[in-house]
């Protein structure tokens, strides 16, 4: 009895010693000491490791371009703000920092995680890439873009132009086929080079009128609603004259041309006429885009001439088309060829002056290598759009694909924030060269 007691008391003695904290930490037991937390104390020492990737990364490991390090409390919500904070969605963070559990319970305090990065690809180190060699890509090499007749590596105009370039410095496959399929059915691709410029609707790239056809073409440089390639030609007289000037900003050539034209009424009366035989849904998008006029900066809704100057206009009417519509592609594209053919009757119908206030080509230095090299992807290519070479900017720009094939490939290969300015030179280039116009296009 008196060895139960004396037990009795030890327990109680013992118990005395335990030291509650109001929280759920983790704690370790101790006959001699009280109670002491695993981890998250406010006197932990930082464990910081390099996360930064400096040297070669093999392919499939993380490449981390940025970290951060967690503060001394942490809990099962610091993974969602760190991501939050650093911009990267949270299956990316879990992505860069693999040996976190999903839920975020055994992140650390003062301990570094990687926000920002990637998984290295495999690099085409050898010059051979796309899926006969391992899906390598010829970004990071010297040749940025892989063509896709040779699977190699290369940094020519043929090797990085539209229907060829698989992957790299271009926007690739995914936006233009470079097999010859191409439409809803193959990821709504387009077609362009050597596959033609036009998608049938049976998905097949090609040129002529069982791929451009309006009842066959599903997109591409379809057949316009009136049955041409365009408006018939008005009786036009052009006036210019260019001057030279130099200013404090800039050194500049600044160019005035001054442009008479008489209005084409056939034109105008075919292309209204029209319009009531474009779908509903396109009906919506192309008055969409007349209601934006001010955004497009133009005077009224009725400037014609001023919403085609500028290329937003008709990516507006292309991309809302393709929305509005739905899966009905045929849709899609009379809509879509409206607003080309309705581009190419302001374009021969436009009156008055234009003013370029400087020549458009001057500031091609001044955009990023990315930029500089899909536009002159996209001159190269003259022929594909009908023009007689590349130095024809008013052929080019009466093409609405010379406008889509820029904006596509400098989103790819530069990146939707420095994209906008490649699209904007574009836009510039295209109304200096309307201003300008002295050609007249001659397609099949």
């Amino acid at each position: 009895m008196v060895l139960v007691s004396i037990a009795l008391l030890s327990f109680i003695s013992f118990l005395g010693c335990v030291r509650a904290d109001d929280d759920c930490q983790p704690v370790q037991w101790s006959n001699d000491k009280p109670p002491t937390r695993v981890f998250r104390t406010n006197n932990a020492a930082p464990r910081i490791l390099s996360l930064i990737t400096t040297g070669n990364v093999t392919a499939g490991e993380v490449n981390c371009r940025y970290s951060a390090t967690t503060g001394n409390d942490v809990n099962y919500y610091t993974c969602t703000q760190l991501a939050t904070k650093f911009g990267v969605s949270i299956d990316l963070f879990f992505t860069l920092n693999p040996t976190l559990e999903r839920d975020c319970s055994n992140i650390q305090p003062n301990t570094e995680y990687c926000v920002d990065g990637f998984i290295e690809p495999l690099r085409a180190v050898d010059g051979l890439c796309g899926p006969p060699n391992q899906n390598a890509t010829c970004l990071g090499t010297a040749y940025q873009c892989c063509n896709s007749e040779t699977w190699t590596c290369g940094n020519s105009t043929d090797d990085c132009a539209a229907g060829t370039c698989y992957e790299g410095a271009c926007v690739g496959d995914k936006v233009y086929s470079t097999d010859g399929t191409c439409g809803k059915d193959y990821g709504d691709r387009l077609c362009a080079g050597k596959w033609g410029d036009c998608c049938n609707l049976n998905g097949t790239c090609g040129t002529g009128e069982a791929y451009c056809g309006l009842t066959v073409c599903q997109m591409g440089n379809c057949t316009q609603p009136d049955g041409g390639q365009g408006c018939p030609t008005g009786t036009s007289t052009i006036s210019s004259s260019s001057t030279s000037s130099s200013s404090s900003s800039s050194s500049v050539p600044a160019t005035t041309t001054a442009k008479t034209t008489t209005t084409n009424a056939a034109c105008t009366t075919n292309i209204s006429s029209a319009f009531s035989a474009v779908p509903s849904c396109g009906q919506l998008c192309f008055n969409n885009m007349l209601s934006q006029y001010s955004t497009l900066g133009c005077a009224s809704p009725t400037d014609s001439a001023c919403l085609c100057g500028n290329a937003n206009f008709g990516y507006g009417v292309r991309d809302c088309s393709n929305g509005a519509c739905g899966s009905n592609v045929a849709d899609a594209s009379s809509a879509i060829a409206y607003g080309s053919a309705f581009c190419s009757c302001a374009t021969g119908a436009a009156t008055g002056t234009a003013t370029a206030t400087a020549t458009a080509t001057t500031g091609l230095g001044a955009l990023p290598s990315c930029g500089q090299l899909c536009f002159n992807n996209m001159l190269a290519q003259y022929a594909s759009f009908g023009c007689a070479s590349e130095q024809d900017a008013a052929c080019l720009c009466e093409d609405p694909d010379f406008g889509y094939g820029l904006r596509d490939c400098s989103n790819g290969a530069c990146g939707t924030a420095v994209a906008s300015t490649v699209i904007a030179y574009g836009s510039s280039y295209c109304a200096s060269a309307t201003a300008t116009a002295t050609a007249t296009r001659n397609k099949f």
